[in-house]
């Protein structure tokens, strides 16, 4: 009635969990791609079904797909807290910055979970920190620990070796033995005077050779933040072979 269909009318239902489950096991066998308002992929990713959605991506079901409400399978996995599953459709090439119309992010999703332990915040942190610092930005670099004038520079991460590199002397190819959000205490002392010692967006990195190096990126704190986990994520999976399961 009323355009009301079986799936529609399900979830209402106080036999939800059943139904879902002998549609999923119906998907798995006969391959039917988002029969009658059915979603697959979205379900088991919800469900946190981690066989399911292996062999439903193996078949080709696109990962990135919103479903009628416009949620993909990633928002649903981090809504309900699934981390495991996160990174499952991660690394079958969901995207974390999808938006649905509401405004909503597999991130702002994730944030809302508060019932559990939150890996799939983490996971999804760790991926968009990686797409970040791989992929670079402009950022301006403070010069001589501070006492210098800034200026733009294009940084990112090369993956394979682990460095952080703002140009191709070797100089600018280093290896960071430390990464923190916010400016040293020294930096703070040479920079009050000019009125930016607590600048929003500050990070700094020390090499292994000692050298202290302050940047400022657009975005404030939390693009700091994923700077600074972003350049720790890669040079650790470089250095100690800390590659992500999938």
């Amino acid at each position: 009635k009323s355009g009301e269909t079986a799936i529609t009318l399900s979830r209402l239902n106080q036999n939800r969990d059943l139904f879902e489950k002998v549609m999923l096991e119906f998907a798995l066998e006969k391959g039917n791609r988002n029969a009658g308002g059915f979603y697959a992929v979205h379900c088991a990713a919800r469900r946190g079904d981690l066989g399911a959605v292996r062999l439903l991506t193996s078949r080709g079901y696109d990962v990135n797909v919103p479903d009628g409400d416009g949620y993909t399978p990633l928002m649903l996995a981090a809504r309900e807290g699934h981390g495991r599953m996160c990174e499952i459709l991660i690394s079958c090439g969901a995207h974390c910055d999808i938006k649905n119309v509401k405004g909503e992010t597999a991130l702002s999703l994730a944030r809302k979970n508060s019932r559990r332990q939150n890996d799939a915040e983490c996971v999804i942190l760790d991926e968009l920190a990686r797409k970040l610092v791989l992929g670079g930005a402009y950022v301006q670099k403070h010069t001589k620990g501070g006492k210098g004038a800034p200026h733009m520079k294009v940084i990112k991460m090369v993956e394979a070796a682990g460095l952080l590199r703002w140009g191709n002397s070797s100089r600018r190819n280093v290896i960071c033995r430390e990464a923190e959000v916010g400016p040293s205490s020294g930096f703070q002392r040479l920079r009050r005077r000019k009125g930016d010692a607590d600048e929003p967006g500050v990070f700094r990195v020390v090499t292994t050779k000692n050298k202290e190096v302050h940047f400022v990126c657009e975005g404030g704190l939390e693009m700091a933040e994923l700077w600074v986990r972003g350049i720790k994520l890669v040079t650790g999976e470089a250095i100690f072979g800390q590659q992500r399961d999938t």
